[in-house]
């Protein structure tokens, strides 16, 4: 059985597998450049992997009381990944995914988690490992990590621009117009965490590509990316239909016509890494708006400093994440974290850093942009 070691914001995890589940993880280190930086570490989490039959796992799972979710996506269905569950640390929180042919056993005492795989049904067994590992690291992450903004960020002059706002505000659109027109470096794609112990880094999250059909047309290097990932799940032999069912794309920016592509894409598709951390720079909290005939409409501008929360309300992901849900039971770390709300905008108010609120047309609006942020 092979050993290899992984690290997700200050949580390690020793991957034990004799089946080469190491190499999502792998993918998604790769697609990062190197950090002289790391975060004080908690105690490593063991990952086991074992082989098993499907019936083996029906078995396990017999009896289990309950339905629970191991992660949820609004926008694309096959991410709601359900099944029978045994919730809670005593009863060593537990999921069956049926359709996936896994199953996670999770000891929070231990620190160590069982993944039972059906290698008949499992094709997406290293992918979903990772999602276990990330899901376990929101949950089990200290304080330094807690405020979380639902935020696309990028890297221009050493310092990261951050893109606020919730599900489709547009964040994912500037995001990819700053790195592919406007020679921005990607720091995240829709996810940051603010760093409590220095009180002005942002961190990455490795949250996946999501895009409308539209913006991937207007792209071709997106197209080229998106294309890609096709290709990846036709090779894994996984219906295509669960993510994209064709490989012609509408010119709609409707939230029905998205798709979505492992975050690691980006880099191996385009040789553009991501920026694990960066200082912040500034604020954006941008309205897309098609037709608008200024092209970009500055609303206001000034500082963090004077933020309020209603201006960062719809930004904030609370204390129980409801996109990566406590399959696990373990609840611990909670107790430990401020409440999200005040936490963040604490942090945003001592950066004292620049904040604009614009509207932009998302076709002749965003060479405007790069000049808001250059002043």
């Amino acid at each position: 059985m092979d050993t290899s070691r992984h690290r997700l914001l200050d949580s390690q995890f020793l991957l034990h597998s004799a089946f080469g589940d190491a190499w999502f993880f792998d993918r998604i280190a790769r697609s990062y450049e190197p950090s002289v930086v790391e975060p004080g570490a908690m105690p490593a989490m063991d990952i086991r992997v074992h082989h098993a039959s499907a019936a083996e796992l029906a078995d396990a799972a017999a009896g289990w009381p309950a339905q629970a979710r191991f992660h949820r996506s609004l926008n694309y269905p096959h991410w709601n990944l359900e099944g029978p569950a045994d919730a809670g640390i005593d009863a060593g929180g537990a999921i069956h995914l049926p359709g996936e042919g896994m199953l996670f056993r999770h000891d929070a005492r231990r620190a160590c988690l069982d993944v039972h795989i059906d290698p008949m049904r499992a094709v997406r067994s290293s992918e979903l490992i990772f999602h276990a590992a990330r899901n376990l690291t929101l949950w089990r992450r200290g304080p330094r990590f807690a405020p979380m903004l639902h935020a696309s960020a990028v890297v221009l002059d050493g310092g990261a621009w951050l893109f606020l706002g919730s599900k489709g505000a547009g964040k994912s659109t500037l995001f990819i117009d700053m790195v592919l027109r406007h020679g921005t470096r990607p720091l995240a794609n829709d996810r940051v965490l603010l760093d409590a112990e220095d009180g002005r880094s942002v961190w990455s999250w490795p949250s996946y590509l999501s895009y409308c059909e539209g913006t991937i047309v207007d792209y071709p290097e997106l197209r080229r990316i998106f294309d890609a990932g096709l290709r990846d799940l036709q090779r894994r032999h996984i219906d295509v239909g669960q993510t994209c069912d064709r490989a012609l794309y509408r010119r709609s920016y409707a939230q029905r016509h998205k798709r979505i592509v492992a975050p690691c894409l980006l880099a191996e598709v385009l040789g553009t890494l991501y920026v694990p951390r960066a200082p912040l720079a500034g604020v954006v909290r941008a309205t897309l708006e098609p037709g608008h005939a200024a092209g970009v409409t500055v609303h206001a501008s000034g500082s963090t400093a004077g933020l309020q929360h209603a201006d960062i309300a719809d930004a904030l992901f609370p204390a129980d994440d409801p996109d990566f849900p406590c399959w696990h039971g373990d609840t611990r770390g909670l107790a430990q974290r401020p409440e999200p709300g005040a936490a963040a905008l604490g942090w945003l108010r001592a950066a004292d850093v620049p904040w604009l609120e614009i509207t932009i047309d998302p076709v002749c609006g965003k060479h405007g942009l790069r000049q808001l942020l250059d002043r």
